[in-house]
Protein backbone atom coordinates (compact mmCIF):
# COMPACT_ATOMS: atom_id res chain seq x y z
CA UNK A 1 0.00 0.00 0.00
CA UNK A 2 1.48 3.25 -1.10
CA UNK A 3 1.46 6.10 1.84
CA UNK A 4 -1.06 8.98 1.02
CA UNK A 5 0.81 12.16 1.31
CA UNK A 6 -1.91 14.23 0.36
CA UNK A 7 -3.19 13.16 4.50
CA UNK A 8 0.77 13.12 6.29
CA UNK A 9 2.57 15.25 3.10
CA UNK A 10 6.42 14.84 3.80
CA UNK A 11 8.21 17.38 6.58
CA UNK A 12 12.04 17.55 6.57
CA UNK A 13 12.77 17.46 9.83
CA UNK A 14 16.57 17.53 9.95
CA UNK A 15 19.58 17.80 7.69
CA UNK A 16 22.87 16.31 8.74
CA UNK A 17 25.83 17.53 6.70
CA UNK A 18 28.85 15.30 7.12
CA UNK A 19 32.21 16.27 5.81
CA UNK A 20 34.31 14.16 3.24
CA UNK A 21 37.22 12.00 5.34
CA UNK A 22 40.41 10.38 4.76
CA UNK A 23 38.45 6.73 5.29
CA UNK A 24 40.21 4.87 2.61
CA UNK A 25 42.98 5.29 0.67
CA UNK A 26 46.28 2.68 -0.74
CA UNK A 27 48.60 2.88 1.98
CA UNK A 28 45.30 2.24 4.61
CA UNK A 29 44.21 -0.69 1.90
CA UNK A 30 48.23 -2.36 1.94
CA UNK A 31 48.08 -2.12 6.07
CA UNK A 32 44.59 -3.31 6.96
CA UNK A 33 44.08 -6.13 3.68
CA UNK A 34 47.11 -7.40 3.62
CA UNK A 35 48.81 -6.64 7.17
CA UNK A 36 45.79 -8.48 9.13
CA UNK A 37 44.22 -11.82 9.39
CA UNK A 38 40.94 -12.32 10.31
CA UNK A 39 40.19 -15.07 13.11
CA UNK A 40 36.83 -14.88 15.12
CA UNK A 41 39.78 -15.36 18.22
CA UNK A 42 40.57 -11.78 18.03
CA UNK A 43 37.40 -10.76 19.49
CA UNK A 44 36.41 -10.54 23.20
CA UNK A 45 36.96 -14.17 25.46
CA UNK A 46 33.11 -13.79 26.01
CA UNK A 47 32.45 -13.90 21.88
CA UNK A 48 34.82 -16.30 21.09
CA UNK A 49 33.84 -19.54 18.96
CA UNK A 50 32.37 -22.92 20.57
CA UNK A 51 32.72 -26.15 19.81
CA UNK A 52 35.30 -28.77 18.44
CA UNK A 53 34.44 -27.78 14.94
CA UNK A 54 35.53 -23.84 15.48
CA UNK A 55 38.76 -25.28 17.78
CA UNK A 56 39.55 -27.13 14.37
CA UNK A 57 38.82 -24.07 12.11
CA UNK A 58 41.14 -22.19 14.56
CA UNK A 59 43.82 -24.39 13.67
CA UNK A 60 43.29 -23.45 9.36
CA UNK A 61 42.87 -20.01 9.79
CA UNK A 62 46.53 -19.91 11.74
CA UNK A 63 47.88 -21.68 8.94
CA UNK A 64 46.31 -19.51 6.21
CA UNK A 65 47.03 -16.34 7.61
CA UNK A 66 50.86 -17.82 7.97
CA UNK A 67 50.60 -18.97 4.24
CA UNK A 68 49.42 -15.43 3.11
CA UNK A 69 51.93 -13.30 4.78
CA UNK A 70 54.55 -15.29 3.42
CA UNK A 71 52.66 -15.19 0.18
CA UNK A 72 52.71 -11.53 0.20
CA UNK A 73 56.04 -10.88 1.78
CA UNK A 74 54.29 -8.83 4.84
CA UNK A 75 54.33 -9.43 8.73
CA UNK A 76 51.13 -9.81 10.23
CA UNK A 77 50.16 -7.49 13.02
CA UNK A 78 47.32 -6.66 15.40
CA UNK A 79 46.81 -3.75 15.84
CA UNK A 80 45.17 -2.11 19.28
CA UNK A 81 44.39 0.72 17.75
CA UNK A 82 44.28 2.78 14.25
CA UNK A 83 47.35 4.63 15.37
CA UNK A 84 48.84 1.47 15.34
CA UNK A 85 48.38 0.79 11.69
CA UNK A 86 50.87 2.08 9.13
CA UNK A 87 48.55 4.33 7.11
CA UNK A 88 51.62 6.02 5.55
Amino acid sequence: MQWPEEKSPYIDVARIVVPPQPAWNAARRAAIDDGMSFSPWHGLAAHRPLGSVMRARRVVYKVMAKFRAHHNAVVLREPRAIEDLELG
